[in-house]
């Protein structure tokens, strides 16, 4: 790693250090550290890492990701060797530079920044964000150099001096990368991200609508904005016979399909997420009557029903969940299903339960 690169993640960690303070808590990355006895120990890295982290530590869910890592010397340099691990997903990331204690601030530093990554995000990290921390890194101090340039040229103005070679035109990628500090510096918060969300297929099963309990497939596609999701689902129900008694001699065929608006807030422990949820939803039912000499007088019947859920959501990746949802409902009308000759067959349920699987997509 180029020795000015290395000078500016250890800026850094002053500057992170300054923004957050120092937290009291432990550190809640699990680390292992091999160094020789001239170099910063594993006590001393997880001080570093505490410092960066500040109060954000001790307030944030447990962290998943695991690292080891060992400082060598090689001729008159040292190697940093740092093993990542989340979950199963595992990178490994090599630098090299003249000081071993460079090398401790690069180890802590690159932690602090996968944590809040992890912590500021929705999904489990990915390959590539434990790949891409050494450029996060080399980002972070190419904007502290940035930084050093324009206070060099302000002072240049305050004193009256016009050597403008002093400091040059901020570019594009120092501007973003300052961006990025000063968002960390604020608490890790990120811009507000917007993202379609398609859960395929649905499957559904529910009773109180029917006569017997009723069986489904269906998709759903919306948007989701941060925590929150919005979708609209539709199900296409298997049709079912129903019979009110052995000898009756009469019964009917009922069809069905239904849609479903719900939106959804997410609550995110680790991989596990947990989502209450407001429903609004229509069911269209077909019903006609069999039997000899029998005939339906309200074929096509529709109504409205409201109602709330829970859904659970296990993110297999940053882009993949299997869905489990209960939910019940209240029919805002409870309509009779009739046939002529006999009367009433079937009448709908003031309320409903029921019960989802599916797999959700982000895109």
């Amino acid at each position: 790693m180029n020795p000015s690169v290395v000078s500016g993640v250890v800026g850094l960690a002053l500057l992170l250090l300054a923004g957050t303070g120092a937290a009291e808590s432990g550190v809640p990355v699990q680390l292992g550290w091999q160094a020789p006895a001239n170099c910063p120990q594993e006590a001393q890295v997880r001080q570093k890492l505490r410092d960066l982290l500040g109060a954000s530590a001790g307030d944030a869910a447990p962290s998943r990701l695991r690292a080891e890592g060992q400082i060598e010397p090689i001729g008159d340099r040292f190697r940093l060797t740092l093993n990542i691990h989340y979950d199963l997903v595992n990178a490994t990331r090599v630098v090299q530079a003249s000081s071993c204690e460079d090398l401790s601030g690069v180890a802590a530093v690159t932690l602090a920044l996968l944590f809040r990554a992890e912590h500021s995000s929705n999904a489990p990290l990915t390959a590539k964000d434990l790949g891409g921390a050494s450029a996060a890194a080399g980002a972070e101090s190419r904007s502290v150099d940035g930084a050093q340039d324009r206070s060099r040229a302000a002072e240049d103005r305050a004193s009256g001096g016009d050597n403008r070679s002093a400091a040059t035109e901020t570019s594009p990628e120092k501007r973003a990368a300052d961006e990025h500090v000063s968002a960390s510096e604020s608490g890790g918060s990120k811009p507000s991200s917007w993202q379609f969300v398609f859960r395929v297929p649905e499957l559904r099963a529910d009773v109180g609508v029917l006569p017997e309990p009723s069986y489904g497939i269906g998709l759903a596609a919306g948007f989701r904005q941060d925590a929150w999701r919005f979708l609209v689902s539709g199900t296409f129900w298997l049709a079912q016979e129903y019979t009110p008694g052995p000898f009756v001699g009469y019964g009917a065929h009922f069809g069905r399909v239904s849609g479903e608006l719900s939106a959804c807030r997410g609550f995110r422990f680790t991989g596990f997420e947990l989502a209450p949820c407001v429903l609004l939803s229509l069911d269209d039912v077909s019903a006609r009557a069999t039997g000899v000499g029998i005939s339906s007088t309200n074929p096509w019947t529709a109504w409205v029903s409201m109602g709330a859920g829970l859904q659970g959501l296990w993110h297999l990746n940053r882009n993949t969940a299997l869905v489990f949802g209960l939910n019940g409902r209240v029919a805002t009308s409870k309509p009779r299903f009739v046939s002529e000759g006999v009367g009433e067959v079937s009448q709908v349920g003031p309320a409903a339960l029921g019960v989802v699987l599916g797999c959700e997509w982000l895109l």
